[in-house]
């Protein structure tokens, strides 16, 4: 295997586990397409990623909350992370299934759009065959380049905005103060994002809203489970763990990009976000350059 075939794939499963991942937005992490043999079991076991399963054929059993649901065919089912969950093929009538695994801030909104959540992890599937393109793209494009990964992102988001679309076609619809409540949270989200380099207060975000500034919190950390400071913090460290990539920059000037006045404020926030100071982040992010990459046996 050449040095840029550094994913997993083995038949019709894809672990990106080596590629390096946002934790802001929304992450893939697995992939893949099987066929169980009967009674072929998984977990109980806790995961740092969510999962979406969507049944192709045959039968299984999820098992999770202390509750269990039995599935078939055109029926899809949430794991989601941090949650133990055991899920196990028929006997007579072993499930065909394929299935994707993701992070991010985001999870939570776009599988509560999705119509799942962990009171109902389970839902029927109209188009089946749409998402299953869409993961068989996420597949062929395994090799660690560039354009493939703007593929397989783009196959990613397909398919999470298929599950949506698939969703609302079933005529389910979220009630209109929950969506209120989404819309401010994402219009919050939309403003940090676009401008972290500058001064953000959060009371001063919630009026420019017109809501308070507990009602723009408590919806924010209802849909991101963060709260907005906390999220403002997380988009300035990620960016700054960028921008130390160049030598070109001084950390007063990266400080500075990502909306910290003071250097030293913004060194004490990102030794506490990331463990380790500007200065010996970036000594590890360069001794790391130099290393070569390994191929994989």
């Amino acid at each position: 295997m050449s040095d840029e075939e550094l994913l997993i794939k083995a038949a019709r499963f894809v672990g990106l586990d080596g590629v390096k991942k946002s934790a802001i937005d929304l992450a893939l992490s697995y992939c893949g397409i099987q066929q169980c043999s009967p009674l072929h079991n998984n977990g109980p076991e806790i995961r740092d990623t969510s999962f979406i399963h969507i049944v192709s054929t045959g039968k299984g059993v999820l098992k999770m909350d202390g509750k269990e649901y039995h599935l078939q065919s055109n029926q899809a089912f949430l794991i989601p992370s941090g949650v133990s969950a055991q899920y196990t093929a028929d006997k007579d009538d072993p499930w065909h299934y394929m299935w994707v695994g993701f992070s991010g801030l985001m999870s939570e909104e776009s599988m509560a759009m999705a119509g799942f959540s962990r009171e109902h992890p389970v839902r029927s599937v109209l188009n089946e065959q749409l998402l299953l393109q869409d993961i068989e793209g996420m597949i062929e494009t395994y090799h660690l380049t560039f354009t493939n990964e703007l593929r397989r992102n783009g196959c990613f988001f397909h398919f999470i905005s298929h599950l949506i679309e698939d969703y609302q076609a079933q005529g389910s619809l979220v009630g209109e103060s929950s969506l209120q409540c989404a819309q401010y949270a994402r219009n919050a989200y939309h403003f940090i994002m676009e401008h972290f380099s500058e001064p953000i207060k959060i009371q001063e975000l919630a009026e420019q809203f017109g809501v308070s500034r507990n009602y723009l919190y408590a919806c924010f950390k209802e849909v991101y489970k963060v709260s907005p400071k906390q999220f403002l913090n997380a988009v300035r460290m990620e960016h700054a763990s960028s921008l130390l990539l160049s030598k070109y920059l001084y950390v007063s000037q990266v400080a500075h990009q990502v909306g910290f006045d003071d250097e030293l404020a913004f060194s004490k926030a990102f030794k506490e976000f990331h463990a380790l100071s500007p200065t010996d982040f970036r000594k590890q992010l360069r001794s790391h350059a130099t290393k070569p990459i390994p191929s994989p046996s």
